[in-house]
């Protein structure tokens, strides 16, 4: 994967989330709901996204280097499903995660979000 499209509705959702924590980076951010979707068990509905007004963010710069990391979680997660692993799998999981991930976030309260984000980052270090 090269390139990663989000669309209008992200886009906004990324740009509520950098006010409201003051995280200024959208990939910082889509690590962050990448994780909290694939926690989550269930499966996120099936899509289909239109990408027009929405953002790309390079692979490498959203995985943090850690493209390996990021690829085999996608991996797992479909072999968990019982789904087939394809490049266009990885990405269609991908994107979804992603913004099932925004839209959790974005619900909630800030005050919630603030001292998860933080608990994040203090576990990270």
């Amino acid at each position: 994967m090269e390139r990663i499209k989000l669309n209008a509705a992200a886009r906004n959702q990324l740009t509520t989330l950098k006010r409201r924590t003051g995280i200024e980076h959208n990939n910082a951010i889509c690590r962050h709901a990448l994780c909290i979707s694939l926690a989550n068990p269930s499966i996120p509905p099936e899509e289909t996204f239109s990408f027009g007004g929405g953002i790309e963010i390079d692979w490498r710069t959203l995985t943090g280097g850690e493209d390996a990391l990021y690829y085999n979680l996608l991996v797992v997660r479909l072999l968990s499903e019982g789904r087939r692993v394809t490049e266009e799998s990885i990405r269609q999981t991908f994107v979804l995660h992603v913004h099932r991930g925004l839209s959790y976030l974005v619900s909630r309260r800030e005050d919630d979000l603030l001292v998860e984000l933080g608990r994040a980052l203090v576990a990270a270090q």
